[in-house]
C-alpha cells in the first residue's frame, strides 16, 4: 500500500515525502511547482528509486488527478498542496479559494471515485484568527480573518463534511509556524520565492541578498511590540503526521489537532536567536503591520501531547541553525 501526497515538492510536503521513504513508505507524491522546484523531487528519486512515483499535476484539474491515483493501491492522503501566503491572499483571493478550496473539493471527489477513506489535511493555526485567549486550544473559536485561513478553515468543513456523508476518515493538523530544515540537509525552505515565509527573509538578509530585515509592525500588545507566534521544528511537525496517519484507525470519522510547542516567541526573539546562530548581526527595518497578521498566536498542543503521544522537542537555536545549514549545503541550488 501507498501514500499519496500533495505538495510533495514543497518545503513541509517534500520534508514529509524524504522522511516517509527513509522509513520504507511506498509513496506518490504529486505536485505542480506552482511554489516549489522540480530539483527537490529530482533529488528525492536519486535517493529512492524503488519506492517513489511522482505526478506533476495540477489539482484543479480533477482528470488529471485521478490519472494520479487511479491503480496505484493508495490507502492513505497526506494533503499539504496550497498557497499559503497571507499577503498574496489578499493581493489575490480568487487565485487563493480556486487553488486551496476547489483542488480540496477535487482530491475529495477523487479519493470517492478510488476508494480511498483516510486523509490528513495540513491545515493552519491562522483559522483562530485573533484569538483572545491563549494559548489556543482546539475548542477555540474558528474566526480566520486573512483570505488564506479562511480557505483553510473552508477546507476543513469540506473535509468534516465529507466524512459525515461518505466512508472517509480524517484529520486536520492545524500548523502553528514551522521552520529550521531535517538533519539530513535535502530538503529545505526555498528563500527564493517572492511571498516567502519569516525565515526565507532572514536567510535572504544572512546571504547579502537584501540589505535589512522587514519587521510588519512593532505596536502589537506583546512584550517587545513584534508580532508573537508558536515556531517549531519542521522534524517535530513532520513526526505529528506520521503520529496522526496511525491515530486515523482509532477515530470514528474527523478529529482535529494543533502541532506547536506552546510558547510564544516574539519576531524580534526570532531575530537575535537567528543572530546567535549565524554570528552576524541583521539590520532591522520596521514597516507598517500587514492585513490579516495577528498580535498574538500560541498553541496548547496538550490534546496532541495526550492523545497521538506527540510533542515539540527541538529549540528555536536548532531551528535557525538546521535552516542555515540547510541553504549553505544547498547554496548552488538557490
Amino acid at each position: 500500500m501507498s501514500l499519496f501526497v500533495t505538495g510533495a515538492a514543497g518545503f513541509i510536503g517534500g520534508t514529509f515525502v524524504y522522511e516517509a521513504l527513509k522509513r520504507d513508505y511506498k509513496v506518490v507524491g504529486c505536485d505542480n511547482f506552482a511554489n516549489s522546484k522540480p530539483e527537490t523531487i529530482e533529488k528525492i528519486k536519486k535517493l529512492f528509486p524503488d519506492n517513489f512515483i511522482f505526478c506533476e499535476v495540477d489539482l484543479k484539474n480533477i482528470d488529471d488527478l485521478n490519472k494520479a491515483v487511479e491503480n496505484k493501491n493508495i490507502s492513505q492522503v497526506i494533503h499539504f498542496a496550497a498557497l499559503k501566503s497571507i499577503p498574496e491572499s489578499e493581493e489575490f483571493p480568487e487565485k487563493y479559494w480556486e487553488n486551496n478550496l476547489d483542488s480540496t473539493a477535487n482530491l475529495l471527489n477523487v479519493m470517492k471515485i478510488n476508494n480511498i477513506k483516510e486523509l490528513i489535511f495540513s491545515s493552519s493555526a491562522s483559522v483562530y484568527g485573533q484569538s483572545a485567549k491563549q494559548p489556543i486550544t482546539e475548542e477555540s473559536k474558528v474566526e480566520p480573518l486573512s483570505v488564506y485561513a479562511q480557505t483553510k478553515a473552508s477546507s476543513e468543513e469540506l473535509i468534516k463534511k465529507s466524512t459525515s456523508e461518505e466512508a472517509l476518515k480524517a484529520i486536520s493538523l492545524r500548523y502553528f509556524n514551522p521552520l529550521g530544515a531535517h538533519s539530513d540537509l535535502v530538503v529545505y525552505e526555498n528563500p527564493m520565492t517572492k511571498f516567502g515565509n519569516i525565515m526565507p527573509k532572514l536567510i535572504k538578509a544572512f546571504l547579502g541578498m537584501e540589505n535589512d530585515f522587514s519587521i510588519f509592525g512593532n505596536d502589537y500588545n506583546t512584550r517587545d511590540g513584534t508580532g508573537e507566534r508558536d515556531y517549531l521544528h519542521i522534524s517535530d511537525l513532520i513526526e505529528g503526521h506520521f503520529l496522526a496517519l496511525s491515530h486515523l484507525k482509532n477515530i470514528s470519522n474527523y478529529d482535529v489537532f494543533n502541532l506547536g510547542t506552546g510558547k510564544g516567541v516574539t519576531v524580534l526573539e526570532l531575530l537575535n536567536t537567528f543572530e546567535k546562530a549565524s554570528g552576524i548581526d541583521i539590520q532591522k527595518n520596521f514597516k507598517n503591520r500587514r492585513l490579516g497578521d495577528v498580535d498574538v498566536c500560541y498553541s496548547d498542543s496538550s490534546k496532541s501531547n495526550k492523545i497521538l503521544k506527540w510533542s515539540a522537542k527541538k529549540s528555536l537555536l536548532d531551528m535557525c541553525n538546521d535552516s542555515i545549514q540547510s541553504i549553505k549545503k544547498n547554496i548552488d541550488e538557490l
